[in-house]
């Protein structure tokens, strides 16, 4: 038996790194390269400027910038769901998200975006509205905004890009209504003030911050012919305003920008910059003084061939997440009750057989119920991973790509499903929901390592445009990947424990478990810190379950000791890399060793406090803790007994979902945003156990020999057992 079962772990340990070099060969992309800023950079913000109103004839001046220059999209994101331009202005001079008076709230799908709030900020006074290369001005309670930003959970100082370049003798001339707000010192002066963009001296100082008060290419244009021939020009929508939330356009362009689409190591995506980026460009110009900053990278060019493939690359990414961002709400809405309505019409289709039977009266074999059931249960598993996978296709291209997105995401559903109860592993009774749960584990630790480009667009994925994670294992896929890998764990496990080898079961749960947690928590791939955490006590009670352990409070300690001290290494690790490749972890570390500073962990509490208390379906998280506890607790019981009859005929079942369960909990609390991460793996979760109970597919006799009861082996199915 040993051998049989280490001939699999090889085999398919060959296939899957294997495959992952075949996909890395199949996609790489070539080296990026640093941008150079041999003379001024004159930064131009256009008011919520995007690439669908980019075009050689609309604006011919920013489509030459881009076509000679780098392209790219720019999230703009500060701490609330829609930006304002006074936030983005803000948090470019804080190189650091921050914001100052009303946040407006995303737009609901099929509305109009709320209008952004008149200016809280404090006013700005000047002597005269200067000209040229400017004046001085002052923002009156200046002390009262930037007390206010650094006294957050996450402080952030406003005047930081100020600061640090006034320190290095380079002067900032700021243009427009927005623009002085990124050029304040700390005590609100900007030295060269001009009220008008048009007249702005654009030689004065080796730094220009513009705002622009429409979005109007004639002025741009005239903005470039008069700026030196060796300035770095920036031109970007710096915020959502009045439209809806999504990627703006930015362009770099200068005798030190290569050809090609913008990227820096904060998104790791090609295509795709942060607003905090930008500032960190800014600051690359004091060289090796220039500091690291937690929340933004210096852009870097990804070479592109000549002409306006960059463009067309950078405009394509902006689109596919507009039109995954608006879908996502709706879609998953309406997925989730059609499953559920098909999912109530079997139990009610079962219930009135049941009261038939009952009666006497003739029910059938019960085939077609099961199938039902079963094939939408099946469906509505193989959905989340259908919205990974539905990457794979150019969806986009189509004539109306939200409508091919939706219906690409069910088609591959559906093909899952009816992979999992047609193909060969069907007879088995943990066939079906091991090959869902495999194809969803598969697909989400493949693309993580290859840096998330289908959970990135997903509309399950990482959500960009609200500015959260760009690369790495979001939470939803943390949920999935673990509620899956988890199960995969238990059920075939159970199947080594049924035939008498408790060792070879707790040794697959202890692989499958360290291959996914180093993935999760590798930097350079999963860079989750949470999800281990949660992880590495779920898999270490299965796996103890597994080899015939019991968990007692010594043991427990030792788990939950071991846990924390797998987070910190993959920290510290991360930590050890040189400061511009280090992820959200590395970056902890510095701050706690340099700063002492331990604010990381409040936002972990206040992000999920304000999503639990932000509507009624988000408040309800805790309910499914409750109730799923309360399933584990009360076999004997309501809720629990529910689960028994399957508990009880599938070995380790049991154990496996009490594992998934943990990691829910702690996955709830160690991560900010965790409150997705309960009803995410309850979608998964929760159908592959109706396959697991429903399956047509499964014959008595496997049934019987899975949990070791059987003692002569039948041939034929019993006629009963469709009737249950």
């Amino acid at each position: 038996m040993f051998r049989r079962w280490l001939a699999w772990v090889v085999g398919l340990s060959v296939v899957a790194v294997a495959g992952s070099f075949l996909i890395s060969y199949l996609t790489q992309w070539p080296a990026a390269k640093a941008i150079q800023q041999p003379g001024p950079i004159i930064v131009i913000s256009e008011p919520a400027l995007a690439w669908d109103q980019v075009s050689p004839e609309r604006t011919p001046n920013l489509w030459r910038l881009a076509r000679d220059g780098a392209s790219g999209s720019l999230t703009t994101r500060s701490l609330s769901s829609h930006s304002c331009d006074y936030q983005s202005w803000l948090t470019f001079g804080a190189a650091k998200r921050t914001s100052y008076g009303p946040v407006v709230a995303m737009t609901p799908p099929g509305k109009r975006p709320a209008r952004c709030p008149g200016p809280p900020y404090p006013a700005l006074l000047a002597a005269t509205p200067a000209t040229g290369a400017g004046a001085p001005a002052i923002y009156t309670n200046w002390a009262k905004l930037r007390t206010r930003t650094l006294s957050r959970s996450v402080p952030a100082d406003p005047s930081n890009l100020t600061t640090r370049l006034t320190r290095a003798g380079q002067c900032i001339t700021a243009a427009g209504r927005y623009a002085p707000l990124a050029a304040a010192t700390s005590t609100g002066r900007v030295e060269h003030y001009v009220a008008d963009p048009s007249t702005v001296d654009l030689t004065s100082c080796p730094v220009t911050f513009v705002s622009l008060a429409k979005r109007d290419d004639a002025q741009l244009g005239r903005l470039l012919a008069r700026a030196p021939a060796d300035a770095t020009i920036v031109v970007a929508g710096f915020a959502d305003g009045k439209g809806p939330e999504l990627l703006h356009t930015v362009v770099v362009s200068g005798p030190g920008v290569p050809h090609g689409l913008l990227t820096s190591y904060s998104t790791q995506q090609p295509g795709v910059v942060q607003l905090t980026d930008l500032s960190a460009f800014v600051l690359a110009r004091l060289g090796a003084a220039a500091p690291q900053l937690p929340e933004g990278r210096s852009p870097m060019v990804q070479p592109r061939p000549t002409g306006t493939s960059a463009i067309t690359d950078a405009s394509m990414v902006a689109m596919q997440l507009q039109v995954e961002h608006a879908l996502s709400g709706d879609f998953l809405t309406r997925y989730v009750v059609t499953m559920a309505v098909l999912l109530g019409a079997g139990g009610v289709w079962w219930l009135v057989r049941r009261r038939r039977a009952r009666a006497g009266q003739p029910v059938g074999s019960g085939t077609l119920l099961r199938w039902f059931v079963s094939g939408s249960a099946a469906l509505t598993a193989s959905m989340p991973v259908s919205t990974w996978l539905i990457g794979l296709v150019p969806w986009w291209n189509a004539a109306n790509p939200r409508t091919a997105l939706a219906w690409g995401i069910v088609g591959f559903a559906a093909l899952i499903a009816a992979l999992a109860l047609l193909g060969p592993w069907r007879r088995h009774p943990v066939g079906p929901p091991v090959f869902v749960a495999t194809v969803t584990l598969s697909v989400l630790l493949l693309d993580v390592i290859h840096g998330t480009p289908l959970q990135f667009v997903s509309v399950m994925g990482l959500q960009p445009v609200y500015g959260g994670r760009f690369y790495g294992m979001g939470n939803v896929g943390d949920s999935l990947m673990a509620t899956s890998a988890l199960l995969i764990a238990a059920l075939l496990a159970g199947v080594l424990r049924g035939k008498g080898n408790p060792r070879l079961a707790a040794a697959t749960v202890i692989l499958i478990g360290l291959a996914t947690l180093v993935i999760d928590g590798t930097p350079t791939w999963g860079a989750d810190g949470g999800g281990p955490l949660a992880m590495f006590p779920a898999f270490a009670y299965l796996a103890l379950n597994a080899g015939g352990l019991a968990l007692t409070w010594r043991r427990a300690a030792l788990i939950c000791g071991t846990a924390v001290g797998v987070v910190g290494v993959f920290a510290v690790l991360d930590y050890l890399r040189p400061p511009k490749y280090r992820t959200h972890l590395g970056d902890f570390v510095a701050q706690i060793r340099w700063h002492r500073n331990f604010s990381g962990l409040e936002p972990i509490v206040t992000a999920n406090w304000n999503m639990l208390s932000s509507n009624v379906l988000t408040a309800i998280v805790p309910l499914i803790l409750l109730l799923s506890f309360a399933v584990m607790l009360t076999p004997n019981h309501w809720p629990g007994r529910l689960l028994m009859p399957l508990v009880r005929r599938v070995p380790l079942l049991g154990e496996g979902i009490a594992a998934i369960v943990v990691f829910w909990f702690i996955g709830f609390v160690s991560n900010d945003s965790g409150v997705s991460i309960p009803p995410t793996g309850l979608l998964l979760l929760a159908p592959l156990l109706i396959v697991l109970a429903a399956s047509p597919t499964a014959t008595p006799y496997i049934r019987e020999r899975l949990r070791g009861t059987l003692a002569h082996p039948r041939t034929r199915e019993d006629p009963a057992a469709d009737s249950e």
